[in-house]
């Protein structure tokens, strides 16, 4: 070591405490609630700053020096409690990017310092000026252990004084001071306090008749300085008067303004309120409307139970979103199982309407496509019917019946499985404003379900839709006969019953659930005209009801 008055361990002992005495300042800081602002700043703890601060400090000075002694490196490390510059990790050899960022650091506004000089004018104390004389002994013992002579070193030092003084010597006599202050630092065999050279403390005992002349200097200053005090201050509470008059009146005007907005603003309000109850009526009534239209329906009463319960579920989801409390994800695409004809699509269109009445989707609209329209027969075009057909739905639902033909595993050259990737990317992609049902015969649909990953994840709800019983199938009869403005008479729905009982399994699929009576409605309506084609004058009643003569 360039100076042997201290061992290396005493120089560490000295910077560790010279840190802890550090430490103690920002203790006494934050206590005082003087932290409080900064920290809301800086979003770090006193220490934390401290540490990084002390650490750049000391990568700057490595930097300036000609080299750098591994019992150096150690004390750059081991001085304060944490190691924010991670310099243990870099081996003796400095980044490029720790260097940067301990020099950006180093030259900011020195906010401790600055927090320790306003701690200052609230007391007796003189935290400013031993905060920044302890940072230098830290620096001074750094060199202190290869050359307290280093030029490049004591520059560094130098100028981290010189950049610093100005917050702490607002009341050091003069500039006299500040030099004798730096030259005794860097001189001094021994590293210890210099704050009574950087006050002037000192230098006044040693030349007591330059303390008196400095001294009146200042009374005199000090006097000139409170007489232009209180003119200022006499213009000041002048202009502040009549500041407060001006004040009242514009405050006047504002609260009038005020009242006059606020009374508006409730009309307003009102008005708001208002035509949102009448929207919120308006749109309860549609959905009673549409659900009553659902419970006309023959049959399907578990199907009814299951679109209830999702209404009144989504119904609570939006009570709980207007409150701001937690909701869990909830998929609105739904998978229709059953056999033909029982009732799909029509409670698909009806499902379709109430989603827009709740707001799932803006339009409503139903767009029902199969496996034809979706998949064609060479590569490329597939995508394109997917995403052309999609397009139309969107902003309501599409109904895919027979979805599981989409899945052809055992035929050659099948885009089936391109059609439904294109329908799971489409259906994320548009997932604000798309609904998709798909239908079909329940094994089916479970092994198109499996088909993809994505689907399983996007169709939660499941609804089964049972095989009409005959009684519901003679009522479905007589419903579409009714719509149609006609009766059927007793007789006539005898025999269909009878007809339908006589019927083995497969010819009740074959027949179709409310297909197969659509289809022999349509038939009976046949008969009917050509039954009545031979009357020279048919009457009213006639023409309104079916017979046995026409099943």
């Amino acid at each position: 070591m360039g100076n042997a008055i201290y061992s290396q361990a005493e120089i560490i002992a000295m910077g560790r405490q010279y840190y802890q005495k550090l430490v103690k300042i920002c203790g006494d800081i934050e206590q005082e609630g003087y932290w409080r602002q900064a920290e809301s700043v800086m979003k770090q703890s006193v220490y934390q700053i401290l540490d990084l601060y002390v650490q750049s400090l000391m990568v700057g000075l490595a930097v300036h020096m000609e080299s750098v002694s591994e019992a150096q490196w150690e004390y750059m490390h081991s001085i304060t409690d944490s190691d924010p510059l991670e310099l243990v990790s870099q081996q003796n050899k400095l980044t490029g990017e720790t260097m940067k960022y301990a020099e950006k650091y180093a030259e900011m506004p020195p906010v401790l310092i600055q927090i320790c000089g306003v701690f200052d004018t609230k007391g007796d104390t003189k935290y400013a000026a031993v905060f920044m004389d302890t940072l230098i002994n830290v620096l001074l013992c750094m060199m202190e252990m290869t050359d307290r002579a280093d030029r490049g070193g004591q520059a560094y030092i130098r100028g981290f004084f010189q950049q610093t003084v100005m917050f702490v010597c607002a009341e050091c006599p003069d500039s006299t001071y500040e030099e004798s202050y730096i030259l005794h630092k860097l001189n001094s065999r021994k590293i210890s306090s210099g704050v009574s050279w950087l006050m002037g403390e000192r230098s006044q005992k040693e030349q007591p008749g330059k303390h008196k002349k400095v001294k009146s200097r200042i009374q005199e200053q000090q006097k000139t300085a409170r007489q232009e005090f209180e003119k200022e201050k006499q213009r000041i509470e002048e202009e502040q008067r009549t500041a407060e008059k001006e004040f009242q009146k514009e405050k006047q005007r504002l609260e009038e303004e005020q009242r006059a907005a606020q009374q508006e603003f409730q009309k307003v309000k009102k008005r708001l309120q208002e035509r949102e109850k009448a929207e919120k009526e308006a749109r309860e009534k549609k959905i009673a409307a549409l659900l009553e239209e659902l419970n006309r329906l023959v049959g399907l009463e578990a199907v009814k139970e299951e679109i209830h319960s999702l209404v009144n579920l989504i119904k609570v989801r939006e009570m709980r979103e207007k409150m701001d409390l937690p909701m869990m994800d909830m998929s609105y695409h739904m998978v229709f199982t059953g056999n033909p004809g029982t009732g799909k699509t029509t409670v698909a269109r009806l499902v379709a309407r109430i989603y827009r009445e709740l707001g799932i989707v803006s339009g409503g609209q139903l767009v029902e496509t199969d496996r034809s329209r979706l998949v064609a027969g060479y590569v490329g075009q597939t995508a394109i019917n997917v995403r052309e057909v999609v397009e139309q739905a969107l902003g309501g639902v599409l109904f895919i019946d027979e979805a599981y033909a989409l899945i052809s595993p055992d035929a050659s050259n099948d885009y089936g499985s391109e059609a439904v990737d294109t329908l799971v990317k489409m259906m994320e992609d548009h997932r604000d404003d798309l609904v998709v049902i798909v239908a079909g015969y329940t094994e089916e649909m479970k092994s198109f379900l499996r088909s993809n990953t994505g689907l399983i994840s996007r169709f939660n709800k499941f609804i089964s839709f049972e095989d009409y019983t005959q009684a519901q199938l003679l009522e479905i009869l007589k419903v579409m006969a009714g719509q149609a403005g006609m009766t059927v008479e007793e007789n006539a729905l005898k025999r269909i019953g009878l007809r339908l009982a006589a019927m083995n399994e497969q010819e009740r699929q074959d027949f179709g659930n409310a297909r197969g009576v659509r289809n022999l409605f349509e038939k009976m309506i046949v008969n009917q005209a050509n039954r009545l084609v031979t009357l020279e004058e048919p009457t009213r009643e006639q023409l309104m009801t079916l017979t046995e003569a026409d099943v």
